[in-house]
């Protein structure tokens, strides 16, 4: 296949399980089917040293874990979906937490997923295993850092 041209003229990035092309202001990546989708957008976004971001995405997924949080007790109760689904929107961040070493980048993702009967699910995407396309778009920022907040029991994006 011969490489595109026009706003693809920069190289394509490869990783074991993803596909990359940086694009002005960051990047698309293509998770590979098969493949868990948030093991793989952290795995990118740790090769090309991203820092700080936002991510949205499409595609079509055969299982997932969501999760809820409970504002009480301050856990995640996790539910699993083993069915195929369409990815109808994919939004989160990238972030680094300010008191790690070494200083990872930090995924979080939240979820909408269209079922075969038409319904929806939503929730804060625990994992999900690709089946089919899955198409994101991370605009990359400057360095964002998240720190634990003990009242929310939640790492938050230190502002102050």
């Amino acid at each position: 296949m011969s490489e595109p041209t026009g706003n693809y003229a920069t190289r394509a990035i490869h990783g074991d399980t993803w596909t990359a092309r940086e694009i002005a202001g960051g990047y698309v990546l293509s998770v590979h089917t098969g493949n868990e989708l948030v093991a793989a957008v952290t795995e990118f976004v740790a090769s090309q040293g991203i820092s700080g971001g936002s991510i949205e995405g499409i595609g079509a997924v055969a299982r997932a874990t969501l999760r809820f949080r409970d504002p009480v007790d301050l856990s995640y109760i996790d539910r699993e979906f083993d069915e195929q689904m369409e990815i109808v929107a994919l939004q989160g961040n990238v972030s680094l937490k300010a008191d790690a070493e070494p200083r990872e980048p930090l995924v979080h993702l939240h979820i909408t997923l269209g079922r075969a009967d038409y319904t929806a699910l939503a929730g804060h995407l625990k994992e999900t295993w690709v089946n089919g396309a899955c198409e994101i778009f991370i605009r990359t920022s400057e360095a964002t850092y998240k720190t634990m907040d003990d009242s929310l029991g939640l790492d938050i994006y230190a502002l102050d």
